[in-house]
């Protein structure tokens, strides 16, 4: 399912958008009319079949609610995902503006307007990726899986890693690379990565796997802007679903202040709090591209929306379970 906004001078002209982009089958989970000089605005949602993130588009529709139930709801749902108290109130904010007595197409909704999704699409991406992060945040899983996706989709791919600091990391990649047939060179710096600009720019893909660092450390941060501004890399963090949300928050934050847009979510499988991803999407302004839902190279990484990040967040449709228990898992 898509989730689009759509803003125009006049309602009639915000829904004549919604009709253009989407078709007769969008759903218009809110609208609201604006004040006097204010535009309209229309949240509008669609099935899309040939792009159906995580595999969950099909999961059974949550209850209706009317707004207040919706909200407190929601509060001990949020809460028990661990997402502090500040950020809670934000969602449950805008989705006060939302009409739908869905409770989860309301969180998505409420998740559209403060977060953004942006997936690495290889057709498109033209700078190399350079892949950041806390120690065992993923990065080398994450790095091998970007490239057997980007080798599968018959792209010619550039792989290194910088990573010198960590006992077997190298080798690690190494034995992915190995299976794809691919080459991996080694570049523990950025002068040694910056010498193979020309392999770099030929390829249709580039990856670059780091060494991974101490988000607080200013010394730390700066080597690592250092090394992806030798080769004009895009940095993107990848941060374990799981953590603390305040934490991830701050860490998302620190890797936005060197230039880190978006972000790879790994470890989704093993966990059932997700505070933290909501938290560095919201507070630390970090964009999800992708998420990891298990540790197959060969299944890459998986795309999802809103509305499928809601429907992780409130996976079960139980009426008749309390809100207490059905919020706990």
């Amino acid at each position: 399912m898509r989730l689009r906004n759509y803003t125009a001078a006049t309602m009639p002209e915000a829904m004549a958008l919604v009709r253009e982009d989407m078709g007769d089958d969008a759903i218009i989970v809110a609208t609201d009319a604006g004040g006097a000089h204010g535009p309209c605005c229309v949240t509008a949602a669609v099935e899309d079949n040939d792009d159906v993130p995580l595999g969950i588009a099909d999961s059974p529709q949550t209850p209706s609610m009317d707004p207040a139930t919706r909200r407190d709801f929601l509060r001990q749902v949020l809460t028990a995902h661990g997402l502090p108290a500040h950020l809670t109130e934000l969602v449950l904010r805008d989705c006060d503006l939302i009409d739908d007595r869905d409770p989860v197409m309301a969180l998505a909704a409420a998740i559209d307007m403060g977060a953004s999704f942006q997936p690495i699409d290889f057709d498109t991406q033209t700078r190399p990726l350079m892949l950041a992060g806390i120690p065992g945040a993923g990065k080398t899983i994450t790095a091998a899986k970007l490239a057997a996706h980007a080798r599968f989709a018959g792209k010619n791919v550039f792989i290194a890693s910088t990573d010198a600091k960590r006992a077997g990391g190298l080798e690690q990649l190494q034995a992915f690379t190995r299976i794809l047939e691919m080459d991996l060179l080694a570049a523990p710096g950025a002068e040694q990565l910056a010498g193979h600009l020309d392999a770099i720019h030929a390829a249709d893909t580039a990856i670059i796997d780091t060494a991974g660092v101490n988000p607080f450390d200013d010394d730390d941060m700066q080597a690592l802007a250092t090394l992806a501004a030798a080769i004009d890399a895009e940095l993107v963090l990848v941060l374990a679903a799981g953590a603390d949300a305040m934490e991830s928050a701050d860490t998302a934050s620190a890797f936005a202040a060197i230039g880190a847009k978006r972000m790879v979510v790994s470890r989704l499988d093993m966990t059932r709090r997700l505070g933290g991803i909501l938290a560095a999407a919201l507070a630390g302004r970090v964009a999800i591209a992708n998420v990891s839902i298990n540790p197959q190279v060969a299944d890459g990484l998986s795309r999802i929306t809103p509305v499928s990040l809601a429907q992780l967040i409130i996976p079960d449709d139980d009426p008749e379970e309390p809100i207490q228990k059905k919020a706990a898992q």
